[in-house]
């Protein structure tokens, strides 16, 4: 039987991670389940019969991959999912917070992908960084998140082009509205629901697992040809700004 890959997942308990989780494990990867929370992570990787690392990503991103590896004995693959939103005017937003955005969204990443990088070299293997629509669409007091998440875009090519000539591919993905736990506060207004989905070209808001589904195809030897690239999913929405103009009205 030819050995299953192997593919770290950080903030892998919940959300899109979740999501990313489960979808990879029914596509065939050995999911190694990176979070914070022990019970959470322990308990999704036991569902996908996968592997649970719990650790903070901001601490030390060696060891990390270092545990990573040792507990699955390879390395194939890299989504660097966790992730963290803050919310402040731009004039008023304090160090702390741009600290602490940076450091979880865009530093961290770039950390875990560099310590990943000679074992993924090894295996031919591959990274999917999750930037977001915020990376491209300005949204009010969330400036210091837009900011990172273009990082992440911005450093994806980068890295897909420093890393090319060391077998490793690295892409991202950019999620728009999708319902998750954290998002299910705005979601359960209906009213507010409705004119989100109303927005989204394909009607409807995302799942986590359409996140997992994109991530899978990039990991895959589909993809093999791709690198350096950010693919929206979205439904189409990061293209509706003109839409919503006032237009007049048809003859």
């Amino acid at each position: 039987m030819t050995e299953r890959p192997v593919v770290l997942v950080t903030g892998g308990a919940d959300g899109i991670g979740r999501g990313i989780v489960e979808v990879l494990a029914d596509r065939g990867w050995k999911v190694i389940v990176n979070d914070l929370n022990a019970d959470k992570t322990a308990k999704v990787a036991a569902t996908v019969n996968g592997l649970p690392l719990v650790a903070d990503i901001t601490e030390d991103a060696a060891k990390l991959i270092e545990d990573a590896v040792k507990s699955a004995g390879r390395l194939d693959g890299l989504v660097n999912n966790a992730g963290v939103i803050v919310r402040a005017p731009l004039d008023a937003i304090e160090p702390a917070q741009i600290d602490r955005a940076f450091d979880i969204n865009l530093r961290a990443m770039m950390l875990l992908s560099k310590e990943a990088l000679p074992h993924l070299s090894k295996s031919g293997g591959s990274i999917v960084n999750l930037a977001s629509i915020a990376a491209v669409a300005p949204q009010n007091t969330g400036g210091v998140y837009s900011a990172t998440k273009a990082g992440v875009v911005a450093y994806t090519r980068q890295a897909a082009v420093e890393w090319g000539h060391k077998n490793v591919r690295v892409n991202a993905i950019g999620p728009g509205m999708i319902r998750t736990a954290m998002a299910e506060v705005i979601y359960q207004d209906a009213e507010l629901y409705e004119k989100r989905r109303a927005m989204v070209p394909l009607g409807r808001i995302g799942t986590p697992e359409e996140i997992g589904s994109v991530a899978a195809f990039l990991l895959s030897d589909d993809a093999k040809y791709v690198s350096g690239q950010t693919i929206m999913v979205d439904g189409g929405f990061s293209h509706t700004l003109i839409s919503h103009l006032p237009q007049p009205e048809p003859d």
